[in-house]
């Protein structure tokens, strides 16, 4: 067994890996002990996840849907009282609705008792060209594929030997070949998304859900198949992210999008979209 981005033994791994943090809400999509190696695993743990996890979009977003990070606390986010005076606002971890607010000196306490207000400001989006969302984007769509097309027989060692795949992996693992990795960002629903299950009969919130993309036909040559491009497409509370798993262009993409009115695939019924190979 090799892993899916270093491509090394990884018999031996003991981790599996979260396709998408659980710190974003993710319990289910997860990839099994040696598809990425411990080593992989720990690198993106701790030089890309926990950085864009930290950045003030995504610790904001964290705190206002209440997800807990795996250690089961939810981040603290920063504030400002009437007077313009910083303070640090902590969530309860009891599922209170209480907050805790942390000041600096009495002057703030003093502002806060007269007051009775906190502001908190609201960051919308995620930044539009970061190296470490990008690489972090790129990690999520290998993974997702290996996810997709681990039904099929010895699939991973054709994962691992799939050329097309390796400037993508290699950018995600060592930042090698491009300085960024282009990615599409934009809101295509609001981050608070409830319904109702009757089925498990239960109030659900959708955090998260990804497809792909196959703009073109794919080429099929002596039985070797070429897809020109293949887009990842990832939406987290409502922002969706789409990166080309083949190349770095968009391109094809943003002409896809005006070709179909701008709607995503992730709101169209699967035979809405033109996608030519089954995975």
């Amino acid at each position: 067994m090799k892993c899916i981005f270093c491509k090394n033994d990884s018999s031996n791994s003991k981790s599996v890996e979260h396709i998408i943090s659980e710190s974003l809400g993710n319990k289910t999509q997860i990839l099994p002990k040696g598809v990425v190696c411990d080593i992989c695993n720990h690198y993106f743990g701790n030089k890309i996840e926990k950085v864009v996890l930290e950045m003030p979009y995504f610790k904001s977003l964290r705190a206002r849907i209440m997800i807990e990070s795996k250690k089961g606390k939810i981040p603290a986010i920063s504030g400002f009282t009437k007077n313009k005076d910083d303070v640090e606002i902590r969530f309860s971890q009891d599922k209170s609705n209480t907050i805790e607010v942390i000041y600096r000196d009495e002057k703030t306490l003093d502002t806060l008792l007269k007051h009775d207000e906190i502001y908190v400001p609201l960051i919308p989006e995620p930044p539009q060209n970061d190296l470490h969302l990008s690489k972090f984007i790129a990690k999520i769509a290998i993974e997702a594929l290996a996810k997709r097309v681990s039904k099929a027989e010895d699939w991973q060692n054709d994962f691992v030997e799939n050329e097309g795949l390796d400037e993508l992996r290699n950018f995600a693992r060592y930042g090698k070949g491009y300085s960024i990795w282009p990615y599409h960002v934009r809101r295509i629903y609001d981050e608070f998304q409830i319904k109702f299950d009757q089925k498990s009969n239960k109030i659900l919130e959708k955090l998260n859900e990804h497809d792909f993309l196959f703009p073109d036909d794919v080429i099929s040559n002596d039985e070797v198949y070429r897809i020109d491009n293949l887009y990842f497409v990832l939406a987290i509370m409502g922002i969706e992210y789409t990166i080309n798993l083949t190349n770095a262009g968009l391109d094809r993409y943003l002409k896809w999008l005006s070709d179909n009115q701008n709607k995503s695939i992730l709101q169209m019924e699967k035979n809405e979209f033109h996608s030519n190979l089954n995975l």
